[in-house]
C-alpha cells in the first residue's frame, strides 16, 4: 500500500541521489562558493544531507529509510576525494554505526548477533587500514583482525546455539520474551 510516507521516502532518496551525483561531478562547488562558505565542501554537502533528512523525517518519512539513505549519502560525500585511509575509516564508522543501530533497536536475537558481527568487522577494517597505512612493513593489524575473526566465529557459534536452545523451549527469538533467568 502506497502512503504519504512512502512518497516522502522516495522523494528524499531521489534528492539525496541527485545531490551526491551533483557533488561528485563538481556542480555544487559554485553553489558553496557563492554562499561564502570557506570550509570543507565535503562537510557542507554532509550538513545539507542531514538537514534534508531531518525535513524528510518531519514530513513523515520512516526513520530507518532516512538514516540509511542519509548515511550512505554522507559516506560518499565525506570520502569523495579523500586519501584512502580516510575512506576506510569512514566506511568503518558507517558499518559500526549500522551495527549499533541494529543492536539497540532489534528485539530479534539473531539480528542482534548479526549486528555485533557487523561491529566486529568494522573494527577489523580499522585495524587493517591502520596497519596498512601507518606501519606497512608489518602485518600486526592483519594478525589482530584474524584473531578477532576467530573470536567472532566462536561467539556466533555459541550465540546461535543458545538462541536455538531458547527457541526450542520458548518457540520465539524475541529477546523481550526470554524469561529463563528471572525468578
Amino acid at each position: 500500500m502506497w502512503s504519504k510516507s512512502s512518497s516522502v521516502v522516495v522523494a528524499y532518496v531521489a534528492v539525496i541521489s541527485f545531490l551526491v551525483c551533483a557533488y561528485m561531478c563538481g556542480y555544487l562547488t559554485p553553489l558553496f562558493a557563492g554562499m561564502n562558505i570557506h570550509s570543507d565542501y565535503n562537510l557542507c554537502c554532509t550538513a545539507l544531507i542531514l538537514v534534508l533528512g531531518a525535513l524528510a523525517y518531519l514530513m513523515g518519512a520512516g526513520l530507518p529509510a532516512v538514516m540509511i539513505t542519509g548515511s550512505l549519502g554522507a559516506f560518499i560525500a565525506l570520502s569523495w576525494g579523500q586519501e584512502p585511509l580516510i575512506r576506510y575509516l569512514t566506511l568503518s564508522a558507517l558499518l559500526f554505526t549500522i551495527g549499533v543501530y541494529g543492536m539497540t533497536t532489534s528485539r530479534n536475537a539473531v539480528r542482534v548477533l548479526m549486528s555485533i558481527e557487523l561491529m566486529l568487522n568494522a573494527v577489523n577494517i580499522n585495524l587493517v587500514a591502520f596497519s596498512r597505512y601507518v606501519d606497512p612493513g608489518f602485518v600486526r593489524g592483519q594478525i589482530f583482525a584474524i584473531f578477532i575473526l576467530t573470536v567472532a566465529a566462536a561467539e556466533a557459534a555459541v550465540g546461535l546455539a543458545i538462541v536455538l536452545a531458547i527457541y526450542r523451549n520458548a518457540q520465539t527469538v524475541d529477546m523481550e520474551k526470554f524469561n529463563l533467568l528471572k525468578w
